[in-house]
């Protein structure tokens, strides 16, 4: 039987939970894929606006269900960055939600 990763299980709850978050996991996952390190919640939220999405709240949620990890704020304290512990495992879920 195959292990499932806590990336994998976290976005897999979430599509369940509250489905219309799946579009902002595609972008932080593209965000971390491409940044490779930690990232700024507003550099998410403009791979979102490619999507048409032009505003959400914060990505706590995402914390919650395991698929980020809240790293720091800036000095100003109005940036937040954070990082993706399980990139394969939310790649993974993503790819095969999109196979349903």
């Amino acid at each position: 039987m195959e292990q499932k990763t806590s990336g994998y299980k976290g976005v897999m709850r979430l599509a369940h939970e509250n489905p219309k978050w799946i579009p902002i996991v595609e972008a932080a996952l593209k965000t971390a894929q491409s940044v490779k390190a930690d990232f700024a919640g507003s550099w998410v939220l403009e791979k979102t606006k490619e999507k048409g999405l032009n505003w959400f709240p914060n990505l706590r949620i995402l914390v919650t269900h395991g698929i980020l990890n809240k790293e720091g704020i800036s000095r100003a304290g109005r940036r937040a960055y954070y990082s993706m512990p399980d990139i394969e495992g939310v790649h993974a879920a993503l790819a095969e939600l999109k196979n349903e």
